[in-house]
């Protein structure tokens, strides 16, 4: 009985610790610790290609224009940790194309890895959105109609829901 206890303890102190220290060093300390110099360099040479955005002088077409996608938020008041969150993790899980040659054609995953990931999510939370000139896109649903009632499953169009718009 004592050893459990002890176990059970020591296993709350070990997750403590560790809620703690993530909450110490999660996004912001990436932010204050990334080359954002770096990441500018990194991301013209690897992101620019596809990604317009103002501060580093990219014009891409392929993918978002990254003012415009983030202007919004910023306005809304989110915070550079939050965006330094999601560039990160959609480096890492880019949605594919559903088949190769389709459009939007996909971004690659994991273009850029290890601190040159962490140093382009870091430039790009700093700047994007910044500029006054992007223009500020509405978030519009992805389908037409009405959600399914809880426990129900997913919207059909035979219950008046997930019609193309």
């Amino acid at each position: 009985m004592r050893s459990r206890l002890i176990a059970t303890s020591t296993a709350l102190l070990i997750m403590g610790g560790a809620g703690l220290l993530a909450g110490c060093g999660g996004a912001q300390s990436a932010l204050d610790t990334a080359d954002v110099a770096a990441g500018k360099t990194k991301f013209v040479g690897a992101c620019g290609g596809c990604h317009t955005l103002a501060d580093a002088g990219t014009k891409g077409v392929v993918g978002p224009n990254l003012d415009d996608a983030f202007r919004e938020s910023r306005q809304n008041g989110f915070k550079e940790t939050e965006f330094y969150g999601v560039v990160k993790r959609w480096i890492q899980v880019a949605p594919q194309a559903p088949r190769p040659g389709s459009y939007p054609q996909a971004m690659p995953q994991n273009l850029v890895v290890g601190q040159d990931a962490e140093n382009v999510a870091a430039y790009v939370a700093k700047v994007a959105g910044t500029n006054n000139d992007s223009n500020v896109y509405p978030i519009t649903p992805a389908v037409a109609g009405t959600a399914p009632a809880p426990g129900k499953g997913p919207a059909t169009p035979a219950d008046g829901g997930a019609t193309a718009p």
